[in-house]
């Protein structure tokens, strides 16, 4: 009996491998059809920045989570994003975004600046998930302050995204008119794409306040500070308070194709899968490219022949580079 039990059990794995990779072999054509290309990363990572070198020399539970990547007018590279201490706990300990610069996106450490914003008392609850979006010599951040209600980390509550304004990358001024929105879900994890004269903010969040499907947002506007309402992009079935199994949305615009990259953060922690689309404002789950062993992933440009990606994360300490390549 032992025996065909054991037997019965490798037929089933054979089958579910059978059918991962007959599924894998159609996604390769579909997207081969299709002129999709698949991201790759090429090399090891290297740990430019880990918060506890700057800190207490006896603590070393600093982290850093959802970042992003600007080149500044200087001519340097500038990092900011989400740091905290553990115990992990988001909404009490995630109110600083940290900053750091290079002078070239291969440097292998970078350098530790004062934080770049600090949240207002009364006013902004977290920091988190910045993103720089560059233009006419203008830096606009746009980043999200939560929720100022009691119970909001107990609900899916309406998380509120900001924006702000800088000259030289450390000086950064509030939009006089924030919050430029908000949405359910704890709705965070902001990316601008300019395309055709629009631009797109895509954000995490929920499918609504009762259904809590994760989700990646779009909305669109003609000046960075008007924006339309908002149109779901792209659902997760994982179903939690914060949309957690969508989060920090990236989207490259490569040769007539969209890919979205989103953190499968409640599938598994350091999980990013990614869909293209020649529709920006739709990326069915069928349209799977591939999926990438990171966490939070920023996808950053250096010229059409290269490109890198971060990752990292509450399990990490700090933040990563990889050289990433298209095949």
């Amino acid at each position: 009996m032992k025996l065909k039990i054991v037997n019965i059990s490798y037929f089933f794995i054979a089958i579910i491998l059978l059918v991962a990779c007959k599924n894998e072999k159609e996604i390769k054509q579909v997207n081969k059809r299709n002129n999709v290309e698949k991201p790759v990363i090429i090399s090891e990572w290297q740990h430019i920045f880990n918060p506890n070198d700057t800190r207490s020399e006896i603590d070393t539970t600093w982290y850093t989570n959802d970042h992003c990547f600007a080149k500044g007018n200087d001519g340097k590279w500038h990092a900011y994003g989400i740091i905290g201490h553990k115990p992990v706990n988001p909404w009490t300990g995630e109110n600083k975004l940290f900053h750091i610069s290079a002078d070239s996106i291969s440097q292998l450490k970078w350098e530790d600046h004062d934080y770049a914003l600090t949240a207002k008392e009364g006013v902004e609850r977290v920091l988190w998930a910045p993103h720089v979006y560059q233009e006419n010599g203008e830096n606009y951040m746009f980043y999200n302050i939560g929720n100022l209600q009691e119970n909001a980390p107990n609900y899916a509550s309406w998380g509120q995204l900001c924006m702000a304004k800088s000259k030289d990358m450390f000086e950064w001024k509030r939009h006089e008119l924030n919050p430029l929105f908000s949405d359910p879900g704890h709705a965070r994890d902001s990316y601008i794409l300019k395309s055709n004269g629009v631009y797109y903010f895509y954000y995490t969040r929920t499918y609504s306040e009762v259904d809590l499907r994760s989700c990646v947002a779009v909305r669109t506007s003609p000046d960075l500070k008007h924006w339309s309402g908002p149109k779901i992009v792209h659902i997760q079935p994982f179903e939690v308070d914060w949309g957690g199994d969508a989060e920090s949305p990236f989207v490259v615009e490569k040769n007539g194709i969209f890919y979205l990259f989103v953190c499968r953060a409640m599938t598994e922690y350091d999980q990013t899968h990614v869909y293209y689309s020649k529709d920006p404002t739709n990326f069915p789950k069928e349209n799977l490219v591939c999926e990438l062993p990171t966490h939070a992933s920023e996808i950053i440009k250096v010229n059409e022949d290269e490109w890198y990606i971060s990752t990292t994360g509450w399990n990490k300490k700090g933040l990563f580079l990889a050289k990433l390549d298209w095949e």
